[in-house]
């Protein structure tokens, strides 16, 4: 399995400290979708605060993550709070051939799609598609709102640094997560709009089940 994701100096704990306590309301969505004693995979899971927040409720949880500094901090975590739930593997999203298909009843990404290129977000996704029956995917909402809220958003994408403000910009221009859903075989069955409508929550279905 290979790492392509750039490694950014706020990846680990700098970015558990100031972004992970931002997300915080999307995790709480997340979990109200995710029935319990279920199996989950987490796309970019990061420092893996979606997972640790599903540790109580699931069987089992995998977060994939291809920055080593985020899947370092991560791991580290599962040691030091004895999850024999969890585990993090330091892969790309796009090849996880090492997982069995239908291996999982959720797969999750959780602000993670808009930070990829514009290449990697559907190969992303049939690998979801591939690993589970319902994808569970978290990300701006598209067209943005025009709001005091979307022009913040816009603010830190940008501040993120030139290469992820280039690919916000073609998650947005492409048409978000709707548009990439509507290229695949899945059924979209909820929404959820959150954060004065700029974040969408969109949970989906393989038609003929994983």
């Amino acid at each position: 399995m290979t790492q392509t994701r750039q490694e950014n100096f706020y990846d680990g704990w700098l970015y558990h400290l100031l972004v992970d306590p931002a997300l915080r309301r999307a995790r709480k969505l997340v979990r109200r979708q995710v029935k319990p004693e279920s199996s989950l995979i987490d796309i970019g899971c990061g420092t893996g605060e979606l997972v640790f927040s599903l540790s109580d409720s699931c069987r089992e949880l995998v977060g994939v993550e291809a920055s080593h500094g985020m899947w370092a901090y991560a791991h580290q975590r599962v040691g030091d709070l004895g999850l024999r739930n969890v585990r993090f593997i330091f892969a790309s999203a796009e090849e996880l051939a090492d997982l069995p298909s239908a291996s999982f009843d959720y797969a999750t990404a959780c602000m993670v799609l808009h930070e990829m290129e514009a290449g990697q977000r559907l190969p992303v996704l049939r690998e979801m598609q591939r690993l589970a029956g319902t994808l569970i995917l978290v990300d701006y909402r598209v067209p943005p709102p025009v709001n005091f809220a979307a022009t913040t958003c816009r603010l830190i994408e940008r501040l993120a640094g030139g290469h992820h403000y280039r690919n916000y910009l073609s998650f947005i221009k492409s048409g978000g997560l709707l548009h990439l859903l509507g290229r695949l075989n899945l059924s979209i069955n909820r929404e959820v709009r959150f954060f004065n409508s700029c974040l969408q929550l969109v949970q989906a279905n393989n038609e003929s089940g994983p």
